[in-house]
């Protein structure tokens, strides 16, 4: 089955089990009617059903199952899917023309530092792409630059970077 990343999820919110979600534009009516959608956990697409959602623009949603913080923690920072086969002939899937992004969701580390943190977007800025990572609970940008790029792993949603020193105290 084909899936189509529509957003991915932020941080938890609050101790119920709920989590903060950023959705496409152009998908946020669908998802808003939709009874379950994707989220990637340790490379497999797990179908979570959506029992409420609530807010605009940063959407808060309790998907069932979900019942507290700790359950949360482990679908953060992921992205969210729908079968291609359920969303409407009429929509075109955005391209961003971005090379990375679909690094969204991957752990960064540093080859000195260790992990640095889940890269939460990636976006463009006009000298290069950057990715926006929260480490040591401020949102750094990291340039995405192949001479800085170790390795990508796809397979371990992971990419291992040899940062500029300094770059992490900015």
């Amino acid at each position: 089955m084909e899936y189509i990343q529509i957003g991915f999820t932020k941080k938890t919110h609050g101790v119920k089990g709920e989590l903060k979600i950023i959705i496409e534009e152009v998908f946020e009516d669908i998802f808003l009617e939709a009874d379950r959608v994707f989220i990637e956990v340790r490379g497999n697409k797990m179908p979570y059903f959506i029992q409420n959602i609530r807010g605009e623009g940063d959407l808060i949603v309790l998907f069932e199952d979900v019942i507290n913080k700790d359950q949360a923690l482990l679908i953060q920072s992921k992205p969210v899917f729908m079968p291609a086969s359920e969303l409407p002939a009429s929509i075109e899937v955005p391209d961003d023309g971005l090379e990375y992004t679909f690094l969204e969701g991957f752990v960064l580390s540093d080859k000195n530092t260790g992990e640095v943190g889940t890269i939460e977007e990636v976006i463009d800025m006009p000298q290069q792409e950057m990715a926006v990572v929260v480490y040591k609970g401020r949102e750094i940008l990291i340039p995405l630059d192949e001479q800085i790029i170790v390795t990508i792993s796809e397979a371990k949603k992971t990419i291992l970077m040899d940062l500029p020193d300094g770059l992490l105290d900015l």
